[in-house]
């Protein structure tokens, strides 16, 4: 009676190790599948991505040669969102940003004269414009004045802060709560890439003292996001 007593509790000592292994292994089994799984996906994963990042470039390529140049660079930017390293892709950009800013160029000349008189046209948030000018002019300020100096209150008053006299210069004139706010004036001079701060309209002028006689015009030409009006 007592050998068979023995013997069943040797056989439940191996059934009750046998569940203990099993039980300590099952975990080790389910994280091991796991890493499986996880190396798995991240395979697919790369593919995917990489799937992605040639059909992009195509699409790219295609919307430049369709002279989309905006669209393509897009893509472009999605792809250096996903990965940044791509060869060639930041070169890329940077051509396209030069074949914006050469396209859509517009010229137009300014008589020193009127000044503001024309509107430039429509610029919009954030998208970059280029501005060139050449030419000269006669600068003629009729302004009488004592042995003291101009003072505050003569029209020298209303130049623009921080720009040369008489240089060319441009400010956006937007929309704000219904009513419209100028911004501040940025120097143009011979050439000037600005990127406006909201959406309005671009005036190109002038840093001249109200009620000078100048005389002469000046060649302008402007390019990239810009909306001229009707010719």
């Amino acid at each position: 009676m007592l050998n068979f007593r023995a013997g069943w509790n040797v056989q439940f000592l191996f059934v009750g190790i046998a569940l203990t292994v099993m039980l300590l292994s099952e975990p080790l089994m389910a994280q091991s599948s796991k890493k499986t799984n996880v190396k798995q996906i991240n395979v697919q994963a790369d593919k995917l991505k990489d799937s992605f990042i040639r059909e992009s470039a195509e699409i790219a390529r295609k919307y430049s040669e369709a002279g989309d140049y905006e669209k393509s660079r897009e893509m472009l930017e999605v792809i250096q969102s996903i990965q940044k390293d791509v060869p060639g892709v930041k070169a890329m950009i940077t051509q396209l940003n030069e074949k914006l800013m050469s396209s859509n160029s517009s010229d137009f000349d300014i008589d020193v004269a009127r000044n503001w008189s024309t509107p430039a046209g429509l610029v919009a948030k954030g998208k970059m414009v280029r501005i060139q000018a050449m030419g000269t002019y006669d600068f003629v300020a009729d302004i009488k004045t004592t042995v003291e100096g101009l003072p505050h209150s003569t029209a020298m008053k209303e130049l623009a802060d921080g720009i040369p006299t008489g240089a060319l210069m441009g400010i956006v004139i937007s929309q704000e709560k219904g009513k419209p706010k100028m911004s501040k004036p940025f120097l143009i001079g011979e050439k000037a890439e600005f990127t406006p701060r909201a959406d309005g309209v671009l005036m190109i002028g002038l840093n001249l003292p109200a009620g000078h006689k100048s005389t002469g015009k000046l060649k302008v030409r402007i390019s990239g996001y810009i909306r001229r009006g009707s010719k």
